[in-house]
C-alpha cells in the first residue's frame, strides 16, 4: 500500500457519485474537475485501500494537469457506494477482484463519455498502477494508461499478473517507477519496456533513482526528499495526456 494512515485530508465535503457496474453493483466515485480543462479525462485507480480521502485529494492534484479526474472505489460491493471511513482494512482488501475492477472502469469510462468528447486515460498508484496497465490490455477505448509504481502481485481474489501480461497492452503507456521500490522489483519495468518495444506500442518507462514506493504520493502529502522526482513525474503525466 502506498499511503498509510499518516496521509490525512478532510473528507466531509467530497460529493460522492454513485455508478453502476455491468453486474448491477453500485460503487462510489469522486470527480475532480480541472480549473483549466484540456479536454482530457482520467479514471484514477487508487491503491489497495480504495477511494479514501487522500486519493480524492490526489484526484484534485491530477485535475491540475487539465484532466477532469474520476477516482473510483473497488469496494462498493462490500461497503456500499457511499463515502466511508479512512482506516485501511485488510479484510476488505481481500474482496478485491481484478475482473470486477475492469467492469467498474468500464462504467467510469461510460460516465466520463457523458461529460465530453475528449480522450480518456487511466492511471493508478501501486495496485492501481497495475490495474491501469491491465486496463490497457482490454477494449475499453482508452487513449493511454499510466502506471505509477505498479504492484503486479497477488491481490485479494486475483492472482499475480503474469510476467508477460504487458505484451498484451494495446494503448500508449507511461510507466513511472522508483529505483528503490521494495514492493515492485526491477523486473516489472524491465519486462514492460521489453514487451512494449517488441509490440511497437508507444511508451515511456522512467525509473527515478533513489526513490521509494509511493514517492509521488508522499511528496504530495509533504514528506521531504521526493520533490524533484515528483515534479518531473507530474510534468511527464501532463505531457502524456495532452
Amino acid at each position: 500500500m502506498c499511503l498509510d494512515n499518516d496521509a490525512q485530508v478532510p473528507a466531509d465535503s467530497d460529493p460522492i457519485i454513485e455508478l453502476t457496474s455491468a453486474d448491477g453493483s453500485c460503487f462510489g466515485a469522486y470527480l475532480a474537475q480541472a480549473a483549466e480543462p484540456s479536454g482530457a479525462r482520467l479514471v484514477l485507480l487508487p491503491d489497495v485501500g480504495g477511494m479514501r480521502a487522500p486519493f480524492r485529494d490526489l484526484a484534485r492534484r491530477f485535475a491540475q494537469t487539465g484532466a477532469d479526474t474520476l477516482v473510483i472505489d473497488y469496494y462498493g460491493r462490500t461497503l456500499g457506494p457511499a463515502a466511508r471511513g479512512e482506516e485501511f482494512d485488510k479484510t476488505i482488501s481481500e474482496t478485491f477482484d481484478r475482473e470486477l475492477m475492469i467492469a467498474d472502469v468500464a462504467a467510469a469510462i461510460a460516465y466520463l463519455r457523458t461529460t465530453g468528447d475528449g480522450p480518456i486515460f487511466a492511471a493508478g498508484f501501486c495496485i492501481g498502477g497495475a490495474n491501469a496497465l491491465y486496463a490497457g490490455t482490454t477494449d475499453l477505448g482508452l487513449a493511454g494508461v499510466i502506471g505509477i509504481c505498479p504492484y503486479v502481485g497477488k491481490m485479494g481474489a486475483s492472482a499475480a499478473l503474469p510476467e508477460d501480461f504487458s505484451a498484451q497492452i494495446r494503448v500508449p503507456v507511461l510507466g513511472l517507477f522508483g529505483g528503490e521500490d521494495n514492493a515492485v522489483p526491477s523486473s516489472v519495468h524491465e519486462n514492460l519496456e521489453r514487451h512494449l518495444t517488441a509490440s511497437g506500442v508507444p511508451h515511456e518507462v522512467v525509473v527515478f533513482e533513489g526513490q521509494p514506493h509511493g514517492f509521488m504520493e508522499w511528496d504530495h502529502f509533504g514528506r521531504a526528499g521526493h520533490a524533484e522526482a515528483a515534479a518531473d513525474a507530474w510534468a511527464r503525466i501532463a505531457k502524456f495526456m495532452r
